[in-house]
């Protein structure tokens, strides 16, 4: 190979020797200065001299250096173990930072919580501003409690789905569709005047032994042998006298009214069939539907199941409290009757036996044109002060207190505010019903049932536990029921079906959305059987 160069500055190339072996040879390797040797494997990591407190990895994944090594440390690692007592680490570590927003206020409420409650241990009683303290986090804490299970149990609740009260033919179109939660806002200018046109009919004096009766003292419910008469519209011989008249541009029943005007109450599905003709409105109950049925339990919290057979169902429970209502109605009172108005049957049966009921035909100026002619029912009579007081008696029912959340014979005494208020959150809807009417029939005073099943499983034998008095116009303050959205929300209803053309039109309320709808039915539909069974649709 020739020479090595040789360079200006003195340095010398090493000559290679050329040998049989791998690397240089053993003689020409100075043991001293060689480089000191360890065994190690893949998974083994070199330390950096320059990390010194290793802050880098540490703060993520522990000791990065010594991961995987199953605790055997290499020559490489640098481990400063000598360090003089004098020399300290700078403190590198990052200042907290203030966090905002509500989830940063709540852990600093929860930390001055923390830091208050142990320096209440600590120090002792501070007093009666710490007592006071105390009790109001307490209070708060119970409150969230109480909302998060309220919550939890919505959550977890079964939804039932309720069938229409009315199964809707493929070939019915929808005419209108109003949403039942605007109707809430809605408020008449004015209260419309009233004039009366007709009063008839006989009514019973009120007993008031039934005023006394109590849970120790309670009376059997007897069933009543009476009958009850409760035509529709088109089928009342006044109503038609009055059409004749022309007397009004919208005629109904205060129960179709009250329907209306409580809407956006109800949840169970209800129909009304509105026939319009030269500009005259006429509500009529659908024959063989279920629209004079009572409900039970209709806004409580917990759904009522829909098994027709159940007797805690929605049906069976319609059914007994609609019958428990007339019975009460006329147990209640006594054999004295008074002629009401002219004291004429209304109605033509010629019944002996027809239960005591008086009548009023009233007509309602609302304004714009329309004007409504409805008949009131009044139940009984009694005197009140000196003078005679109109009565509108209705009855609450109790099947299973477990279920309706109030115990009538424990509480009706003794907590008569807390079972008037659970009767207003689960039947909001018919008792908005009940006042309406008694408004608009000018009652004097509400009577107010309370009857019992003697046992849970027995929806046949009730007792009568309780009797309360309310005054209408006050009970329907108590209720958050006001005249002008009551009137606001009727006028809204007819001025939506006058628009509409001639014709025959089904009014419903879905059984499962807060919706009112308007269908365009047949002229003859409804005359025969069609609509009293369910129809078996092709899948």
């Amino acid at each position: 190979l020739g020479p090595p160069p040789t360079f200006a500055m003195g340095f010398k190339v090493p000559e290679c020797v050329e040998t049989d072996a791998w690397g240089p040879p053993v003689d020409s390797v100075d043991a001293d200065r060689a480089l000191t040797y360890a065994p190690f494997t893949r998974s083994d990591k070199f330390g950096r001299a320059a990390d010194w407190n290793m802050t880098g990895y540490a703060k993520y994944a522990g000791n990065r250096y010594n991961a995987g090594q199953g605790g055997v440390s290499t020559v490489f690692n640098f481990f400063a173990n000598d360090e003089e007592d004098s020399f300290s680490l700078v403190d590198n570590t990052p200042a907290p930072r203030q966090r905002y927003g509500a989830r940063g206020k709540f852990q600093n409420r929860n930390f001055q919580r923390r830091n208050w409650n142990q320096a209440t241990v600590e120090g002792g009683d501070m007093g009666k501003g710490a007592e006071r303290e105390r009790a109001r986090q307490q209070r708060m804490q119970s409150k969230k409690q109480q909302q998060w299970n309220t919550w939890a149990h919505n959550r977890n609740r079964e939804t039932v789905t309720y069938s229409g009260s009315v199964d809707i033919r493929p070939d019915w179109d929808v005419a209108e569709q109003v949403n039942l939660v605007q109707l809430t806002k809605l408020q008449a200018a004015s209260l419309p005047p009233h004039e009366e046109l007709a009063q008839c009919g006989a009514l019973g004096v009120f007993d008031k032994t039934y005023d006394r009766v109590t849970p120790k003292l309670d009376r059997d419910l007897q069933k009543s042998k009476k009958n009850s008469h409760n035509p529709t519209t088109s089928d009342d011989p006044v109503m038609a006298n009055l059409m004749e008249k022309k007397s009004g541009t919208v005629y109904a029943t205060d129960a179709m009214v009250s329907a209306v005007m409580c809407a956006a109450r109800s949840v169970y599905g209800w129909d009304l069939i509105v026939t319009k003709k030269d500009g005259v409105l006429v509500m009529d109950k659908r024959p063989e539907g279920s629209f004079d049925l009572l409900t039970v339990s209709e806004t409580a919290q917990d759904p009522i199941t829909d098994d027709k057979e159940n007797i805690n169902g929605v049906h069976k429970l319609s059914e007994e409290s609609t019958r428990c209502n007339f019975d009460y109605a006329q147990q209640v009172l006594t054999e004295e009757s008074e002629n009401f108005g002219d004291g004429r049957d209304p109605f033509g049966t010629g019944d002996a036996n027809a239960a005591k009921v008086g009548y009023r035909y009233r007509r309602w100026d609302m304004g714009g044109g329309v004007v409504l002619v409805s008949r009131h029912e009044l139940n009984g009579v009694t005197d009140s002060k000196g003078a005679k007081a109109l009565l509108s008696i209705k009855t609450l029912n109790e099947f299973d207190s477990k279920i309706a959340g109030v115990d009538y014979r424990k509480q009706i005494e003794t907590q008569r505010g807390a079972v008037i208020a659970t009767e207003l959150k689960n039947n909001a809807n018919k008792l908005a019903k009940w006042t309406c009417e008694a408004l608009l029939a000018g009652a004097d005073q509400l009577k107010l049932g309370f009857v019992s099943r003697t046992h849970p499983k027995d929806p046949n034998n009730h007792a009568i536990v309780n009797t309360q008095t309310y005054k209408p116009k006050d009970f329907a303050q108590q209720i958050n029921l006001t005249e002008g959205n009551m009137w606001g929300v009727f006028k809204s209803v007819v001025d939506m079906c006058m628009k509409m053309e001639d014709g025959k039109y089904l009014l419903v309320k879905d059984a499962n959305k807060p919706i009112l709808r308007t269908y365009v039915v047949g002229a003859d539909d409804f005359n025969d059987d069609y609509a009293s069974e369910p129809i078996d649709r092709e899948d």
